[in-house]
């Protein structure tokens, strides 16, 4: 299978090679940064419609799609993408079809003119539901483009649950508003993770593969081997993805996340998993006073962990951490950091192929005293 799009769209990079081609070239590249074979190699369940958030992008001459490889300002006008689901295809290319027919102004990276921005739609692979998010700049018309909005929803409503308009009132390129509407259907909707449901809102964070999100989940379960005693702390947790399943174990659980919208996700998930051991902190990693922990489990973004976070850390002077990244530069960068500071010993790291067809890996790092 070798998408039309391919090599100009900037979905896939490496979709050219065979599944066991792209492992192997995986593999090297771990080993170039880590120095070491992984300790065990997981392949993707699926290679093909594994994705559950796509953010396609509208240019300026009405492309929807992706982004054109290292373009930021070059847009691909995607047909058919194997990705996120069949479904996801027929909703972005009737939503192509339907801005041009009611003349809806596509946004300008350039010039920052113009209307619509993006279509995000989001998926629960497990739970078969559906949310859809057009994403435009501000208007002073709003009743007027609700109503256009609803046009589009009515012509896609069989493959919906959740309906949304936001709202991105600055020049900043990014697929999310700080304004969000819904339209109609379910304000969330929901993924399953192991024996876990998790609610998903337009801007709330969910591990993009939902078939290696319950791999993910499973490993750092048996990594940080909970007990009702410990002290465990979930570093950037999201919505408690980690948490939530840690915190049935373990009396003293802390998710830790500077996102207000994860903070209602982690609510409504500690209620819907009747979990009740686990309490929010709602603030920005590097900002907390300390982490008094035995186990601590981090999954930071790609910059790695900022050197307050490894401070307070080597200060908790914790049995166990658990280091979740998906970019093993940066996570390869800390952990020489832990291991010479804090006398720490690299027990296990795992390669979870998270996103086929890509150069980006998924990587667990088990360090303990």
């Amino acid at each position: 299978m070798l998408c039309k799009h391919f090599p100009k769209c900037g979905g896939c990079q490496i979709q050219n090679l065979s599944y066991n081609e792209q492992i192997e070239y995986k593999i090297k590249k771990f080993v170039d940064i880590f120095k070491r074979e992984p300790d065990e190699v997981i392949k993707s369940p699926k290679t093909i419609y594994y994705r559950n958030r796509m953010d396609y992008a509208v240019g300026p001459k009405y492309e929807v799609g992706l982004k054109e490889y290292g373009k930021w300002y070059s847009y691909v006008n995607i047909e058919e993408c194997f990705l996120q689901s069949q479904e996801s295809n027929i909703i972005r290319n009737k939503f192509r079809e339907f801005i041009i027919n009611k003349n809806l102004k596509p946004w300008d990276t350039r010039n920052y003119t113009g209307f619509v921005r993006y279509i995000v739609i989001r998926e629960g692979k497990f739970t078969n539901e559906r949310m859809v998010n057009i994403v435009t700049y501000k208007t002073d018309n709003f009743e007027y483009y609700k109503n256009i909005f609803l046009e589009f929803y009515n012509e896609i409503k069989n493959y919906v649950n959740s309906f949304y308009w936001s709202i991105n009132d600055t020049i900043s390129d990014v697929s999310y508003g700080n304004i969000n509407y819904l339209l109609s259907g379910e304000k969330y909707i929901k993924e399953k993770a192991l024996d876990n449901l998790y609610y998903i809102s337009p801007n709330s964070f969910y591990q993009p593969n939902s078939y290696t999100a319950e791999i993910l989940l499973k490993y750092v379960k048996e990594f940080t081997n909970p007990n009702e005693n410990d002290i465990i702390y979930d570093l950037y947790s999201g919505s408690g993805f980690y948490a939530i399943e840690i915190g049935k174990y373990s009396n003293y659980v802390y998710a830790v996340d500077n996102n207000k919208e994860n903070f209602e996700m982690f609510n409504l998930n500690k209620k819907i998993n009747n979990v009740k051991s686990v309490k929010f902190l709602l603030s920005n990693v590097e900002d907390l006073e300390k982490i008094n922990a035995d186990k601590i489990i981090v999954d930071p973004p790609r910059p790695g962990l900022h050197k307050k976070v490894i401070k307070k850390i080597l200060e908790s002077n914790a049995r166990k951490i658990i280091y979740v990244s998906c970019y093993p530069e940066t996570q390869k960068r800390d952990i020489d950091i832990l291991i010479n500071k804090g006398n720490y010993k690299l027990e296990n790291i795992i390669f979870i192929d998270q996103f086929p067809h890509t150069y980006h890996m998924e990587t667990i790092a088990l360090l303990s005293k």
